[in-house]
């Protein structure tokens, strides 16, 4: 486990200092806009990755790779999901703070390991399953709260953000099941933190 979060910790220290490197007045349009970490949803115990911001600020679209250790998870495995999150509204509020109260976003997570498959081996009759075992997408709604900082001479945003999400397979067992599933049952929360570069 410790090697992966080191992994994960790595890729987002040199995308910082990447960022912090080409930050100029015109950033180069490759460089991220901000780096995310965020705990569970579905796509890994602990998950994090550089991403983008549209010019209008509503639409940021995530590159995260996430680790569940096999204490909880059975195997220890690796992802890696793209993520794309749309927030309407920023109400602001005082001393530079700010709320983002609806965000709405899908993603399409991959898990890495001999144990899953793109497509499900011949030896089942076609058609018998129709999802591969290594793609999941999902959906999920959550908010934000945030606060725009100046940090050496440079404008800085901080946001921590939560979700409430589910995926393919959990929403098709809850349709087929409504008398027996809840919504709490194919539904999960994340907690996650957004350093942006303005």
């Amino acid at each position: 486990m410790q090697k992966y979060l080191l992994l994960i910790f790595t890729i987002l220290s040199l995308s910082a200092s990447a960022q912090e490197v080409g930050l100029t007045r015109h950033r180069k349009w490759y460089l991220p806009d901000h780096l995310k970490l965020q705990f569970a949803g579905n796509i890994g115990f602990l998950s994090g990755g550089p991403g983008y911001m549209s010019r209008n600020q509503t639409l940021e679209t995530d590159l995260l790779f996430g680790f569940l250790p096999q204490k909880f998870g059975g195997d220890a495995l690796v992802t890696t999901t793209l993520k794309t999150t749309y927030s309407p509204w920023r109400i602001p509020l005082r001393n530079s703070y700010y709320i983002r109260p609806f965000s709405i976003g899908a993603y399409l997570s991959y898990t890495f390991g001999p144990q899953f498959d793109t497509k499900w081996p011949s030896y089942y009759p076609a058609g018998y399953y129709w999802w591969a075992t290594a793609f999941r997408p999902g959906a999920y709604i959550g908010g934000k709260i945030g606060r725009n900082v100046v940090m050496n001479n440079r404008k800085r945003s901080f946001e921590l953000f939560y979700e409430l999400g589910t995926y393919d397979l959990l929403l098709i067992s809850y349709v087929q099941n409504t008398g027996y599933l809840k919504l709490s049952d194919i539904t999960s929360l994340s907690l996650g933190v957004k350093f942006g570069f303005d």
